[in-house]
């Protein structure tokens, strides 16, 4: 049947073959108006939503045949070469944009209310924007930016220039510049992994293990390859190289052979010329298994006669272990007036980036392949790819793409090797995305753990010694859990001085999801059970949790529970007083009938940097274009949370550059400088450094050309007001633009490259008795620090919990752009929200049960609550300009914090969390 209907002003009357057809797909395939994104495909998460005759509607759900006569609005019509809409000027002038892939579906669903209300209130706001999803912002800023895209239109100002959206500035640092990315973002022209089509283009789709624990028996393709487009189904057999990656250990297999180890385990790959063939082939490929016990819980992998799980030369299902410590355990318990033991239990979190995994894969004519993806760690993506194809690295290229969320989810292998598998069989490109339930399914979470304590406190709140049994649930394969319990077990004690402390952590193997890196990284599981016990502490003690705090915090010069002694930029002490001075001004909040006020306050503090004695470095380079522009190119991946922004900003900064001319170019494998895997809160440090003796560098051979052409040898030179002047002297020298002009006429290129290693570190984890050799304490090169409080209501009945207001406190150094500071604590406050109240991934005896985006318990809009951002500045001394990074803390702290609110409220103590209602009414009748 044919169907007329107008997008963006325009007729279209297609033929609709397929009854199941949807707008989004018509919208992204056909017409190639990709703004709106593909998220979940099940409504859940708004990333696709377009206006349908004047409403905001969500396109993956609304079918072709239902659209007769339909007028549609897409994001691609608000702007246009010259100008973009006050909307999306508000959102890029508020910081409302971070890894951008929610955003053209929240900026026509602002449309949508400003077309029908141009005066909405906060809760209209939240009301019209709370069927989308945002994992990056934590809503604030977009909440400001719709009032005020509102007040613009009000006042006629619906068009904005683009030519007057960056600042003309030279002295970028410190200040809330837009970022460099975002009118690419907000006007939907940023292309993302899917947004790709390539011609003659092939559709990969993957079956997985229909059961979590069996032996493969066998594998019938026979009529999945009569399926009709169906070019080529690959199994184990088809793999060149070693079938196996992995981050640290390469346990996991790329095509399951012999055995599969959780639901997510890949049996077999086809490759079709249309999604709909190669989906319809997957369902026509039959396994024979052996069906194996599944050990659903730690409990049950670590029983004596449990199968294993991996034939790897251990005689348990241990995946790893870790310690720390110092001092005698024993002594310091027998010097305590006090010794407390609790129990604590934390869930699995699903990553939940608006952007499902997606990435293409071309056979280049010299061999190469070029795979299409937004990835973490383009250089670790590499070497396990190269592995498993058994070619050279150096003949596989990451074409980085932009990436919509990673929270650390991305750092590992996901559709990379299928599609570049696919690529070099059959010589064509393939292009590989998973759907969201393939997605959560396939992809690792944050782990599970128990968490056992013992802590030993004197009358006066003095810690004497600390106790800690962590067991991790590390999932089916080792990923990068090893990493994590080395960070639980660095950070189990909090930021506070120890004395005596014993620390132990076990990983795993089970039959759920592998379990791998989440912003964190194994530091907000044990932040709520060590802020937890320490409240719990204060109250036996009848001691001020404020106060028993700073009888313990961490300053420079004390030791922590590994016995490093930090010696620069220790804000522990500073973050919690400025809690405490906030909360003290802050307006109590009123109780309503049958509802319960509490106030609770935790700390955490986390590692800057790699550690442990690695290498971490960051590589930068730059060079003058052809029209006035510095080209800058850096390894570290923005996934949102702005990076190459920061980078702009420390080039500018040094150089003198202005910072609307400045390009940033990131983690490309063949064109940009290698700077490892974006974790850890590291890029901040080590690339922003890079950039920074990088730009310096160049600064000096930009004025050196210029002395030499203008006879000004000795004399000081600068650049403002886009022209090179004398120091002193009004008359510019040159412009950037005819400086650029003159380079390109002599043929000359000027470019610098600088690659920074980071301070030493060392493995430090316990301290010997007798202290370690000097300087070989230092565990990592850098630390941020943070503390919390909330205040929250909860009804007495029912256990529903409303947050309503949370005051943060982050030491970052020296911020590089506040409004992105601001952004990143925002967003953790809300995950750790979610991390406390609501979010779970939920698997039982390996089968998922929150199977679909709508049911992992993301926080919307509507939940968000006052959150009162406060910026500790003290600089590090290694830092660039003193700023380290921060962008995985600020979640941490919450939901202990909200735990010891919950008990302020109640007297009920709840030790696992997500705190849900039931858990709640259970614990109040239990009390």
């Amino acid at each position: 049947m044919k169907v007329k209907l107008q997008i963006n002003g325009q007729e279209y009357n297609p033929e609709i073959s397929d009854k199941n057809l949807t707008l989004l797909s018509y919208l992204r395939e056909t017409l190639g108006l990709t703004a709106a994104k593909r998220g979940c495909d099940d409504g859940s998460c708004g990333a696709c939503t377009v206006i349908i005759n004047g409403k905001a509607k969500r396109s993956c759900m609304a079918k072709m045949i239902d659209l007769e006569g339909a007028q549609i609005t897409t994001l691609e019509s608000l702007s246009t070469d010259e100008s973009i809409h006050a909307i999306q000027y508000s959102y890029i002038k508020h910081g409302a944009v971070q890894c951008g892939f929610c955003t053209p579906g929240f900026i026509m669903s602002t449309k949508a209310l400003l077309d029908r209300n141009n005066d909405p209130d906060v809760d209209e706001i939240k009301r019209a924007l709370q069927p989308n999803i945002c994992r990056c912002t934590g809503y604030v800023k977009i909440i400001e930016a719709v009032e005020d895209a509102a007040s613009l239109i009000k006042s006629g100002k619906v068009k904005v220039k683009r030519d007057n959206i960056y600042p003309q500035i030279s002295n970028p640092f410190g200040k809330s510049v837009p970022r460099v990315d975002a009118i690419a973002k907000a006007t939907g022209e940023l292309k993302y992994a899917d947004d790709l089509f390539f011609k003659n283009m092939l559709h990969a789709k993957v079956l997985r293990s229909e059961v979590p624990h069996a032996e493969i028996l066998g594998i019938d393709i026979k009529e999945a390859l009569r399926v009709k487009g169906v070019v080529k189904i690959l199994t184990s057999q088809d793999i060149p190289g070693k079938n196996a990656f992995g981050l640290i250990i390469d346990d996991q297999p790329v095509l399951a052979d012999k055995k599969v180890r959780y639901t997510g385990d890949a049996v077999a790959a086809v490759y079709a010329e249309t999604e709909k063939a190669a989906e319809e082939a997957v369902l026509k490929i039959r396994v024979k298994y052996k069906l194996l016990p599944v050990l659903g819980t730690m409990e049950e992998a670590l029983k004596n006669n449990a199968v294993l799980i991996h034939n790897n030369g251990k005689s348990t299902n241990n995946a790893s272990h870790m310690e720390s410590g110092r001092g005698d355990i024993i002594a310091g318990f027998k010097s305590s007036d006090l010794i407390f033991e609790g129990e604590y239990r934390t869930q699995f979190i699903e990553h939940a980036y608006l952007e499902p995994e997606s990435g293409t894969a071309v056979l280049e004519k010299d061999g190469r392949i070029t795979i299409y993806v937004g990835s973490q760690g383009p250089e670790d993506d590499i070497k396990q790819i190269a592995l498993a194809l058994n070619m050279k690295p150096e003949d596989i290229h990451i074409a980085h793409m932009p990436v919509g969320g990673g929270f650390g989810g991305k750092e590992d292998i996901s559709v990379h090797i299928i599609a570049a598998l696919g690529a070099l069989k059959t010589g064509r490109p393939v292009k590989y995305t998973y759907t969201r339930r393939e997605s959560i399914r396939t992809s690792g979470k944050r782990n599970a753990q128990i968490l056992k304590y013992k802590t030993g406190v004197k009358k006066d709140g003095k810690i004497t010694a600390v106790k800690a049994d962590i067991l991790a649930d590390g999932g089916a394969y080792a990923s990068a859990e090893e990493a994590v319990i080395l960070r639980s077990v660095s950070f189990a004690a909090g930021p506070y001085t120890i004395e005596n402390a014993d620390v132990k952590a076990d990983a795993v193997y089970t039959n759920n999801n592998p379990t791998c890196a989440m912003r964190g990284f194994g530091n907000p599981p044990v932040t709520f059970a060590a802020e937890v016990q320490l409240n719990r502490i204060a109250e036996k003690l009848n001691i001020d949790p404020f106060d028993i705090r700073l009888r313990n915090i961490l300053t420079e010069g004390l030791p922590t529970l590994t016995g490093e002694r930090i010696k620069s930029s220790v804000g522990a002490k500073a973050c919690l007083l400025a809690v405490k001075e906030a909360l003290g001004l802050a307006e109590k909040p009123k109780t309503r009938p049958g509802w319960k006020v509490g106030i609770g306050i935790a700390s955490s503090y986390k590692n800057v940097g790699l550690g442990i004695g690695m290498e971490d470095y960051g590589g930068a380079y730059g060079e003058v274009s052809d029209d006035g522009y510095l080209i800058l190119r850096v390894g570290s991946v923005d996934m949102g949370q702005g990076s190459d922004t920061a980078m702009a900003q420390i080039a500018s900064e040094t150089l003198g550059w202005p910072y609307s001319k400045i390009v940033v170019q990131s983690a490309d494998s063949d064109r940009d400088p290698h700077a490892g895997m974006t974790t850890a809160s590291r890029q901040t440090f080590v690339s922003g450094n890079a950039v920074k003796y990088m730009a310096f560098n160049l600064k000096e051979k930009i004025f050196n050309y210029i002395r030499d052409r203008y006879n000004l040898k000795g004399r000081e030179l600068l650049i403002k007001d886009d022209a090179f002047y004398e120091k002193g002297s009004p008359e510019p020298i040159i412009t950037l633009d005819n400086f650029s002009l003159r380079l390109k006429k002599e043929g000359i290129k000027i470019s610098n490259e600088y690659r920074y290693t980071a301070p030493k570190t060392y493995f430090s984890l316990k301290e010997p008795p007798g202290g370690y050799d000097p300087g070989k304490d230092r565990l990592h090169a850098a630390y941020c620090f943070s503390a919390q409080a909330v205040m929250l209501e909860v009804n007495e009945k029912t256990g529903r919990v409303n947050v309503l207001k949370v005051i943060s406190a982050s030491d970052t150094g020296r911020p590089v752009n506040p409004a992105a500071v601001e952004g990143q604590m925002e967003g953790g406050v809300m995950m750790g929200i979610g991390y406390a109240l609501s979010e779970e991934f939920k698997i039982k005896n390996g089968k998922i049960i929150t199977a679909s985006y709508g049911r992992l318990g993301l926080q919307r809009i509507k939940q968000t609550p006052e959150i009162q951002c406060i910026l500790v500045e003290n600089p590090h001394a290694d830092g660039p300009y003193g700023a380290k990074g921060m962008g995985e803390l600020p979640l941490s702290a919450v939901a202990p914090a909200v735990v010891s609110a919950i008990h302020d409220a109640l007297g009920i103590w709840l030790t696992s969390i997500p705190v849900t209602p039931n858990k709640i009414i259970k614990a109040i009748a239990g009390k």
